[in-house]
Formats: C-alpha cells, structure tokens, sequence
C-alpha cells in the first residue's frame, strides 16, 4: 500500500474510489510503452487522465507520449496544463516550442522558448533554439543574436556552430559556412552532417576536389545504408563533374502538341522523372528518363548538343527528331 500510495502521489490523485484504476492505467500504460507500444499505452493514459490523474509530471508524460504518436495539438494542450500546475518548469516550455513549431505555428513556438529563455538566461541550448526559430521566421539579426550567445555562454555548443553553417549558407557566405560547419567537425568528429554540408557546399563553389575529400569523409562515419547510397551518388556525380562528364534525362512522345503538354506541366510544378515514367516512350522511361553520366561523344549528336547548351536544371523546348519529339534537362 506505501508503493500505491506513493505513485498517487506522482500523477497526483487521491487513493479511494477510483484513485486505483487510475494507477493500474498509468501502470498499464507503462507496460506498454516498455514493450514499444506507444499508442496503446496513450489510451491507457488517457484513461487515467479522463479519472482525474492531473499532477505537472503526469501531464507531461501524457504529452510525451502525444508527440510521440503525433498528436502535438493534444500535446500542446497537455503541456499548458502541466505548466498552470507549476509554472516554472523550464523543459515544459521548450516542449511547447517543439510542438507549435511541429504545427507551424511559429510565433507561438517563439513565445515558449523566449519564456524559456527568461526563466533561464544562461542556458546555451535555449539560446541556440531561438536563433534557429529566428532564422525561421525571417529574422536574421535576433538569429546572429542568439547564436552569439549561445556560444559566448559555451564556445563548445556543436549545435550553434551547426546553425551558424546553415545561417551563412543560407546568406550565400560560402566560406563562412564551410569555418562553422568544419568547427562542428572538430567538436563532433562523427558527425556526418557536418561533413556532407562542406561537401555540398564547396562542389556548389565548383571546388570538385576538396568536395570529394569531404564526401567520403561522410560515407565513412555513416551507418544508416539509405544514407551511404545517397552519398555514393553525390560522390558519383562529383567524379563525373571531375572527369568532365556530363548528365540528363529526356522525355520521348510520339507528337509535337504532347511535347509541349510535357513542357506545360513541368512549368506548373509537375515532376519531371514521374513524367518521364508515365509518357515517355523511351527504353529509359521506367528510370524517369535519366541518361546517366555521359562524356563527348557518347550520345546522339543531336541529344549532346541539346545539353551542352543548356544550364544545369534547365529544360530545353522541344526538339524533332526521327524517333519523335523530345524534351531535356541537364542535371550537372
């Protein structure tokens, strides 16, 4: 009874009538999500919560548990709750951050986290989150603010230095970048993002070399496989680039008013390989039309001089010739 007593205590009710489904819910619950069953064991809670459990550390439990199965409304809702029962909770008002940015509502994940900045105005973390909800919000001088304290309060904070690369590349600043993203590395030597972004970056300044070196300093530190695939492609197409090496893909359509049909769609925003998929009449349809990496002299003149002429990411208009009409876009 001292045992029961005390977990009434936690998810704060009283022990007679129903004080005892309450507790075996929330224990129920418990049980479940030990076994990896979040959503049964949110009906559990919820249960308990429909019979009065109601104490600050219950209703976050709740709310976790909210986020978890993507009720982040409920989980708002729950958090505010928790946080009229003891408004100093700091953890509380990150969360909320969390779930109204997982709502879009960004101003009012920015109200959270400002508060949790008041209530803790040498937290590195929360400085950090609030640059990055500023740059969010298109406010790029409050972001640099936040950032410089984050780090002025820990010059070691991994994710201002993270932020900082993303706020640069996102200004153009190429070489800034690169300096905050390559302070990361050497804060968090495996950590693959990091080192993708430089990668990114410097094959974007046409840097195709170092780009590599950086590529596979990425492949090495990762371990999800879908992951290493993606980056075995960026260091394929920076090899091509290397080597001179060009690469499309086209749509073949057996008339000139379907060619243009292609064109129309593409300019509204169609996917061109899902096209390429569904009309193309091309051997290659199936690989949305995709002609790999080619060098001089690998391809029908005529497709060739097509893509030497175009910009990366640029669509050609359509081009006769004597299998039909066919429509490009240049890739690299």
């Amino acid at each position: 009874m001292r045992f029961i007593g005390l977990i009434a205590a936690v998810i704060g009710i009283a022990i007679p009538a129903s004080g005892q489904d309450i507790i075996e819910a929330v224990q129920r619950g418990d049980s479940l999500l030990a076994q990896g069953q979040p959503k049964q064991a949110l009906v559990e809670y919820e249960k308990a919560r429909e019979q009065g459990a109601g104490s600050a550390m219950f209703l976050n439990r709740l709310a976790s548990l909210y986020m978890q199965t993507g009720g982040f409304s409920q989980a708002a809702e729950s958090l505010q709750q928790s946080l009229a029962e003891d408004p100093r909770q700091l953890p509380v008002y990150s969360a909320l951050g969390e779930a109204f940015l997982a709502m879009g509502q960004l101003d009012s994940s920015i109200f959270y986290v400002e508060q949790a900045s008041i209530l803790a105005p040498s937290s590195t973390k929360v400085h950090s989150t609030l640059g990055y909800l500023y740059m969010q919000d298109g406010q790029s001088e409050r972001a640099r603010e936040r950032l410089d304290r984050a780090l002025v309060l820990d010059d070691k904070n991994p994710e201002a230095y993270r932020l900082y690369g993303y706020y640069y590349a996102q200004q153009d600043s190429v070489d800034r970048a690169i300096e905050y993203y390559q302070k990361l590395a050497e804060l968090s030597p495996d950590n693959v993002e990091a080192y993708n972004n430089i990668a990114f970056l410097l094959a974007e300044a046409g840097r195709y070399t170092e780009a590599l070196e950086y590529y596979e300093l990425a492949k090495d530190r990762a371990q999800d496989p879908y992951l290493i695939q993606a980056i075995t492609a960026k260091i394929e197409e920076v090899q091509a680039m290397l080597a001179g090496e060009m690469r499309a893909r086209y749509i073949l359509v057996e008339t000139e008013s379907s060619a243009l049909e292609v064109l129309e769609k593409v300019a509204q925003g169609a996917d061109f390989s899902q096209l390429a998929q569904q009309l193309s009449i091309a051997p290659n349809a199936s690989q949305g039309g995709d002609l790999g990496f080619f060098g001089p002299g690998e391809l029908m003149p005529e497709i060739e001089e097509i893509v030497v002429q175009l910009k990366v990411g640029e669509l050609s208009s359509v081009v006769e010739l004597p299998m039909g009409y066919i429509v490009v876009q240049r890739l690299n």
